[in-house]
């Protein structure tokens, strides 16, 4: 009996030896020099591995932007002087400060002022219920209030409000897109810190029977376009649109809206005020 041991554990160990020589050999016949500026531009790049430049990773990104395969502008999460120093390790020339950009939520539809068909008890997670044959909220294209977004945030910026709708605390918020990709329903969208004009509203919906499902929808009654004089806005598919360089931030539009989904993110300057 206790021969058979010891030629069992004999045997085991022998075979441990083997097997261990053979890893080491193979880790140094397949080894693969990694380039010392992958490391360096990793420990420059957040580490949040958000995705929003599309690679696994802040590694992965670091990885494709020494091969050649990923632009330096493709994080939108690292900040400027950040992107200086990735741009002097690779020898390449800056494009030049990007413009910031913040998530912004293009719904007011809560539980009191949109019309809800049905309640919704299953999976707390807006991908889940949008998946559902009959939609629980009159508005196919709102807001299901079941904090998505605000899960897929890594930063922190969103959180839900008391009326379930995701409140983005701007100050914190990169503009790395995971809180778009994760909405299914496109209610947010990213859009430049400084805009002046934004559209709380998602629906393309005819003005009947927005009217029908919420309070504070579109209407597509161009009581907004036709009250600027700028021509900074356009009905496109029955829903307003901003084009923020036109924009002087006068706030007529946003006065004529009857149902108040136009919201002015800043007070009109002096100047513009002359223009208005």
């Amino acid at each position: 009996m206790l021969k058979d041991i010891l030629i069992s554990a004999g045997v085991m160990g022998g075979l441990g030896i083997i097997f261990a020589a053979g890893l080491a050999w193979a880790a140094g016949k397949f080894s693969v020099e990694s380039d010392p500026k992958v490391e360096l531009l990793a420990s420059l790049l957040p580490g949040a591995n958000c995705g929003s430049c599309g690679c696994s990773g802040c590694s992965g990104y670091a990885e494709a932007l020494v091969a050649g395969e990923a632009s330096v502008d493709a994080c939108r999460v690292v900040d400027a002087e950040a992107r200086q120093e990735i741009c002097s390790i690779l020898g390449i020339e800056s494009s030049g400060s990007r413009k910031r950009q913040v998530a912004k939520v293009r719904c007011r539809g809560d539980y009191k002022l949109a019309r809800w068909l049905a309640r919704y008890e299953g999976v707390q997670d807006c991908r889940a219920a949008a998946l559902v044959g009959s939609s629980p909220k009159g508005c196919h294209e709102g807001c299901l209030g079941l904090g998505t977004c605000a899960a897929a945030c890594v930063f922190g910026a969103i959180t839900m409000g008391e009326d379930h709708l995701p409140v983005v605390d701007e100050e914190k918020c990169t503009g790395c897109g995971a809180c778009v990709s994760a909405c299914p329903r496109k209610v947010i969208a990213l859009m430049d810190y400084d805009v002046p004009l934004v559209v709380r509203c998602n629906s393309h919906d005819k003005g009947k029977l927005v009217r029908e499902y919420c309070q504070v929808g579109c209407l597509a009654c161009r009581a907004c376009v036709n009250a600027c004089e700028q021509q900074t806005l356009a009905l496109v598919l029955d829903l307003v649109e901003v084009d923020p360089a036109k924009c002087i931030a006068c706030g007529a539009c946003a006065a004529k809206c009857p149902s108040g989904c136009l919201e002015l993110m800043k007070p009109p300057a002096a100047e513009t005020k002359m223009l208005a």
